[in-house]
């Protein structure tokens, strides 16, 4: 339940000012090198509501904020300052992984970070904060093909629209879905050979998409707490250390 804490906390925020816009593209060579390209945005009222919750936090108290699922110092992990970004890159830099741009903008009352970041194997890629809720694996099925997964959230299977569910956290979903009208997570990952099975709701070429909009799709933040992205590509042309 800690991600569907996190959202209620990030919904009270954000019930008045708007939501967030998250797009990620994950671009895999046949060598198994790549880059992550990162384009995160919340409105500035948004902002500044949260920078005065993470005052009202360490005014509380140090565990204050952390007791509650938050982070006080970054909260939500949303930053907006080119230079802090780069900061927590080089305090602490990881073999085979760079940060090659950053950069802030503002755009109609949004403000919006874009990263980009180089990576020699997806192994060295995992060891990045980037990855330190979900994790990244790449594997070989019978056929030879490619496995790449990456899940993030609970562990528990993602559950059916038909299967029961508790009345208590149905009522909590149906209120955030409310608060998060206009929220939109788009998550890619470009592979360098044919796309031979994927769950992902878009497939263009070797590119497979998860994009999830709630104002589509109201369910879409229990998806998110069991989110299990999957794309399965020929390895024909491809030599890549598995994960």
């Amino acid at each position: 339940m800690r991600t569907l804490r996190w959202l209620w906390l990030l919904a009270l925020a954000l019930s008045v000012s708007g939501c967030i816009k998250v797009d990620q593209t994950l671009t895999l060579e046949d060598d198994g090198s790549g880059t992550l390209d990162i384009r995160y945005g919340m409105s500035e009222q948004t902002i500044s509501q949260l920078e005065t919750m993470e005052q009202m936090g360490q005014a509380m108290g140090d565990n204050a904020g952390t007791d509650l699922g938050m982070d006080t110092e970054t909260p939500f992990d949303f930053d907006f300052d080119e230079e802090d970004v780069r900061e927590r890159f080089e305090s602490e830099p990881i073999k085979g992984v760079e940060l090659v741009s950053t950069n802030a903008e503002t755009i109609d009352g949004w403000r919006y970070m874009n990263l980009k970041v180089r990576f020699d194997s997806l192994a060295a890629l995992a060891k990045t904060d980037l990855f330190e809720d979900s994790e990244i694996s790449l594997t070989r099925d019978a056929e030879g093909h490619y496995v790449l997964r990456q899940r993030s959230g609970d562990a528990e299977p993602m559950p059916s629209d038909d299967s029961a569910e508790d009345p208590m956290q149905t009522q909590m979903m149906q209120q955030m879905a409310a608060m998060f009208a206009g929220m939109r997570i788009a998550n890619r990952v470009s592979v360098p050979t044919e796309i031979i099975e994927t769950n992902a709701t878009e497939v263009e070429g070797r590119t497979a998409s998860w994009v999830f909009d709630i104002d589509e799709e109201p369910s879409v933040l229990s998806k998110l707490e069991h989110l299990d992205m999957r794309v399965v590509f020929s390895s024909t042309g491809a030599s890549i250390d598995e994960l």
